[in-house]
């Protein structure tokens, strides 16, 4: 199996979107990645009080790592500087967005992308809490998404519709729907997972992190394609994307250096195993208090320096390797194939080559990444 591929563009307001054009055109004219994907994001997932010079050159650039561009708008400017041959694939949650305003942005992107892909979940505690949206609402909001939106996508009239938050009255935001989006849901437990075998297009999830071995994975595949099956649904059609953390380069002195960094062990800390008892069972010692789920108790932007130091500080070696595919592009491309071949039909490959390594080695990161991107698919 060939998988689709996509490298995630990160972007915050120290740049003009301008710039994110170029990286377009680069990923298209590689002929190897399928999406140009952005994501939602108020703050980030790495806390910004680590944010420092001695830890990442990248802080020289940007001062701080919480002032994102808005990941929609980004696409628009990225497909508007492509020839569309590229697609274009974006991530938010059920929460912060209604189901038409989703569909209309949608649809309006997959006019200028050779194929669109919303990545939909539902909702993590740092982009809800602190700005007042209710996180505990995520799932009831993400099952009318996926419930609404296919029939937004393919309306011939206004609709009705009765959901858990939602109800629609004579409903409508046109009937011009020439190319239609998919809906993949971001996550997984069973709640989830039924709904979407029932009416989303695939489910995206993470490996190591969520997924942490091919036979797991290959196993989650067997379930929710029989559950695709049993909704009347064809199974062959349903996607499995994964988003894979990795480092890429060919020195082990460098991959050492990477692996020590501090933000790569506070990645590895909060969202290495997302279930954060499970280390527990592959022998190593869990960090964080009992029951920790990074999306359900993580607020990065609240941690001071020393909360964060002392995590970094409990993080062994192991749990580090085990959070990143981390070698040359031909060793972590051997191992994601290993993914592919269980059932993965899309990869999103996000790489710490650009915070963890001095700026100008940025374009040998992209290199890298893209060179991953042609051997998964040789």
């Amino acid at each position: 199996m060939t998988p689709l591929t996509s490298v995630p563009v990160h972007f915050d307001r120290s740049r003009s979107p301008r710039l994110v054009g170029d990286i377009a055109r680069e990923l298209e004219s590689s002929g190897v990645v399928d999406f140009f994907q952005t994501y939602d994001q108020l703050t980030n997932l790495l806390p910004n009080a680590l944010w420092t010079p001695e830890v990442t050159p990248l802080s020289e650039l940007s001062a701080d790592n919480d002032s994102f561009a808005d990941g929609l708008l980004l696409a628009a400017f990225g497909m508007a500087a492509t020839e569309g041959r590229l697609g274009v694939s974006w991530t938010t949650d059920a929460v912060r967005r209604g189901p038409a305003e989703l569909a209309q942005s949608m649809l309006t992107l997959a006019n200028a992308a050779s194929s669109t892909v919303l990545m939909l979940g539902a909702g993590e505690l740092k982009q809800c809490r602190p700005y007042g949206y209710k996180r505990a609402e995520g799932l009831a909001r993400l099952e009318d998404h996926l419930r609404l939106l296919p029939q937004l996508f393919e309306a011939t009239g206004p609709i009705d519709f009765e959901g858990n938050h939602w109800n629609y009255k004579r409903a409508s935001i046109g009937c011009i729907h020439p190319n239609r989006p998919k809906v993949w849901a971001m996550g997984g437990g069973p709640r989830l997972i039924d709904m979407a075998t029932r009416y989303a297009d695939g489910i995206s999830a993470s490996s190591p992190c969520a997924i942490a071995s091919p036979e797991a994975l290959a196993q989650i595949v067997a379930e929710v394609k029989q559950k695709v099956e049993e909704a009347g649904r064809d199974p062959d059609a349903f996607d499995f994307s994964l988003w894979i953390p990795t480092f890429l380069h060919e020195d082990p002195a460098i991959i050492d250096e990477a692996l020590n960094n501090k933000l790569v062990k506070m990645w590895a800390a909060v969202f290495g195993r997302f279930h954060h008892d499970s280390w527990a069972d592959e022998g190593i010692a869990p960090i964080m208090p009992p029951g920790f789920h990074y999306a359900l108790k993580a607020i990065p932007t609240q941690w001071s320096r020393e909360e964060c130091e002392d995590i970094v500080s409990k993080v062994t070696r192991p749990m580090t390797e085990k959070s990143v595919f981390a070698g040359s592009p031909p060793d972590v491309a051997k191992a994601i194939n290993e993914y592919v071949d269980a059932g993965a039909t899309h990869v999103a490959i996000w790489d710490f080559g650009p915070i963890v390594r001095p700026i100008d080695e940025a374009p040998a990161a992209l290199a890298r990444s893209l060179e991953l991107c042609r051997l998964l698919k040789a």
